[in-house]
């Protein structure tokens, strides 16, 4: 199925948006010593639950149309994070991915303004991934900027790939099947929206 955006509504944002970053670890204690050893492994995913609260009823049926026909955990959507929709770097010009090839953590792009920035804890998407910056990085006098991010990359982008620093999105699923839509007297409502991030 095709993902399909979160729809457009008057009130944009949540009043609350719990946004967490879920890595993919198994831990193991020793019976003897209490010694503990972590292994990690790839696939930390993006996870959010919030609630658009206080929504007339144009909203509300966008809302309850939208979520229906996501028809549970089979649909999928895309979605940028709330409370960062912008960066708080000053990134300008056409970011694109510098080189074939790239995994990890480590990501080379070209084509910036120099002496522009993205700050720890702004976010780009690249690749229809969603990455957060975890270290400040500059332009330098050729528009090259050298990105540390988390999670890891899952597939390497290719060369000239766009980088995308508005409203940058990832693919969710709900959390669960069931949806429902609290609505007070005066049909002013409340839907609650949990999701997990989702690739294929």
């Amino acid at each position: 199925m095709t993902a399909i955006a979160w729809p457009t509504l008057t009130r944009s944002a949540p009043r609350e948006c719990e946004w967490r970053l879920k890595s993919n670890t198994v831990a193991f204690q020793s019976p003897l010593s209490g010694a503990t050893q972590t292994v990690e492994f790839p696939g930390a995913r993006w996870e959010v639950s919030f609630a658009m609260e206080n929504l007339l009823e144009a909203d509300t049926a966008l809302l309850r149309a939208f979520m229906a026909r996501l028809r549970g955990r089979a649909g999928r959507f895309t979605l940028h994070n709330f409370a960062r929709p912008t960066p708080r770097g000053t990134i300008s010009g056409t970011p694109l991915v510098k080189g074939a090839g790239q995994s990890g953590t480590t990501l080379l792009i070209d084509g910036c303004t120099v002496g522009t920035t993205l700050l720890a804890g702004d976010f780009i998407g690249v690749n229809g991934e969603l990455k957060m910056v975890v270290a400040d990085a500059t332009a330098d006098g050729s528009g090259e900027m050298t990105l540390t991010l988390e999670p890891p990359l899952r597939a390497s982008p290719a060369d000239n790939a766009t980088i995308t620093t508005n409203q940058p999105t990832a693919t969710f699923m709900l959390s669960e099947d069931a949806f429902a839509v609290l609505t007070r007297p005066g049909l002013v409502s409340t839907v609650a929206v949990s999701a997990v991030e989702c690739w294929t």
